[in-house]
């Protein structure tokens, strides 16, 4: 509220005091000087208000509810009166009575823009759409400006949008909308993005993609800017739902040119591709493919514009980027599963995987890469894919306890990434009772080694050898499940406290923990760690 604008009236000196106090949370002050200045000015309706503020935050409800009702029913027009009074009913969560008031105002003042606009404002947070969309055109009359005509079309795509009745949505408020925004294209009067992208929902709702897409590709296409490749992510969504596969394919490829790296395309340019040899697809013997250029409509052109991307990134001397390697593992699973030969010609997949690992096993993103595409191993690659891997991680000598630990982060990273894909290819559900026993002291021995790397790590931040601490535990929790040892469970909760200690935010640790101790009736630590969540 300190915020004040331009003086309006010669009352703003006076309440300035009030103002501040109220802002600085002193509101006895507030009142007391609202009293004061009440009894030389009792028409100052302003300052009662403001009291009424004052009283409404030191608790007394009542009392500033009836010294507000008291200027509502004056209907007053000045604007430090209406500003008051909005600040105070929505401190009082009682939104429904801005609208009141600015209704009254604007039956007093009907060409005031300003009133009209907090009318609109008010019935948004209502929900009063058809309100709205009346607050909205009469706003327009008066000041024809294109947000404020577009603020009445949106509202009747919001009555759609809450219609109970979907006939209506389809037949009433969405063709009203759309004729409403055909007739500013019309005149072109269509100024901002904002206009088109509200031309596009409402094509969109109404099931006229066609339509859309012709809007998308047009002049009004043009407008949209604000995000990256808007105007080619609405193109590729059209297509899609109109299955024009042609030009899905042209464009995803076109844009994979572009940023190899932006994977969303690649599932469309391998969909596309096989719903064009499903279709028996050729391209026309003149001209162009399609609208949008030349299609990839084989197998073989499909190997050969993956590989160029790959061929690509291992020709630059900055770090590659992962797109294409991963888009060479999904070729690869999807001719399969169609049981096209041309697979064999991107290569054996635990060599490409490996390859991958070497590339980007340092970073956190690589178990969820490679772990898609495991099945693309078979059985007997499981322990010799798991030993290749181990061969790549660079350790340091063996400790005390036989075991090597990594020398940094990076390392580490490597490290952690080949459990996670052992566990994720079951060789640790594998292991009897001494082999899993074993593989809990090498994950603990390396969980407590690498808390030195996170020694300096906020309370906020994990710790880098977290996963080693979850995977021991899930460990226990197996023999637990096997061989139902108490013992087992005991001491996988003592190793998550311990976690947690380390990394109070560890979400994983807490979840586990909730999990474990309601499964053995154990509620008040549950109840506990809720309590440090909140």
């Amino acid at each position: 509220m300190a915020a004040r604008g331009h003086v309006q009236d010669p009352n703003d000196r006076r309440l300035r005091p009030i103002y501040d106090y109220l802002d600085n949370g002193n509101n006895k002050m507030a009142i007391q000087q609202a009293d004061k200045l009440l009894k030389k000015h009792k028409d100052l309706h302003c300052a009662k208000v403001l009291k009424a503020i004052g009283l409404q935050r030191t608790g007394k409800q009542d009392e500033a509810f009836t010294l507000a009702q008291e200027v509502a029913t004056l209907e007053p027009t000045d604007d430090n009166s209406l500003q008051a009074l909005t600040i105070l009913y929505r401190e009082m969560h009682r939104p429904e009575l801005v609208t009141k008031l600015y209704e009254a105002a604007v039956k007093k003042v009907p060409l005031s823009e300003e009133y009209h606009s907090h009318l609109f404002m008010a019935y948004a947070r209502v929900g009063e759409y058809k309100k709205m969309q009346q607050a909205g055109m009469a706003l327009y009359k008066i000041v024809p400006k294109n947000p404020y005509y577009f603020w009445s079309v949106m509202s009747l795509v919001m009555q759609a949008i809450s219609a109970q009745d979907e006939k209506l949505a389809q037949t009433m408020y969405l063709p009203l909308a759309e004729r409403m925004v055909e007739k500013m294209v019309r005149e072109e009067k269509i100024e901002a993005e904002a206009e088109v992208q509200l031309y596009f929902m409402i094509l969109e709702r109404l099931g006229k993609c066609v339509e859309a897409l012709d809007v998308i590709r047009g002049p009004l296409g043009e407008k949209l800017t604000s995000e990256l490749q808007s105007r080619e992510n609405k193109c590729m969504m059209l297509y899609q739902r109109l299955q024009r596969w042609p030009e899905c394919n042209s464009l995803a490829h076109k844009l994979l040119l572009k940023n190899p790296d932006d994977w969303q395309f690649y599932p469309c340019y391998f969909d596309s591709l096989f719903h064009l040899m499903d279709d028996s697809w050729t391209p026309p013997e003149e001209g162009e493919h399609c609208v949008e250029g030349s299609v990839h409509y084989t197998v073989a052109e499909v190997v050969r514009f993956v590989e160029e991307r790959i061929k690509g990134e291992d020709s630059k001397e900055s770090r590659p980027l992962r797109g294409p390697y991963l888009a060479r593992l999904e070729l690869i699973h999807r001719l399969r599963e169609k049981g096209c030969p041309e697979e064999s010609q991107l290569g054996e997949p635990l060599e490409l995987m490996l390859q991958f690992f070497g590339k980007f096993g340092d970073k956190p993103c690589c178990i969820t890469d490679l772990k898609l595409y495991l099945h693309l191993l078979s059985p007997d690659q499981h322990i010799q894919f798991i030993n290749r891997l181990g061969e790549a991680v660079p350790l340091g000598e063996g400790g005390e306890e036989g075991f090597a630990f990594p020398e940094d982060t990076k390392a580490l990273q490597r490290h952690l990434c080949v459990c996670q894909l052992s566990r994720a290819l079951g060789l640790h559900h594998a292991l009897d009772t001494d082999g899993k026993l074993r593989l809990i002291t090498e994950l603990k021995a390396h969980y407590h080694h690498g808390l030195q790397f996170g020694k300096t790590s906020l309370k906020t931040e994990l710790q880098f050898s977290d996963m080693y601490c979850l995977m021991a535990a899930h460990v226990y929790i197996d023999l637990w499940k096997e061989n139902g040892e108490s013992n087992m469970v005991l001491q996988c909760l003592g190793l998550l406290q311990e976690g947690l200690s380390h990394s109070p935010s560890n979400a994983q640790f807490k979840l586990l923990l909730l999990l474990l101790y309601c499964h053995l009736g154990a509620f008040e630590p549950s109840v506990l760690i809720m309590l440090q969540n909140s």
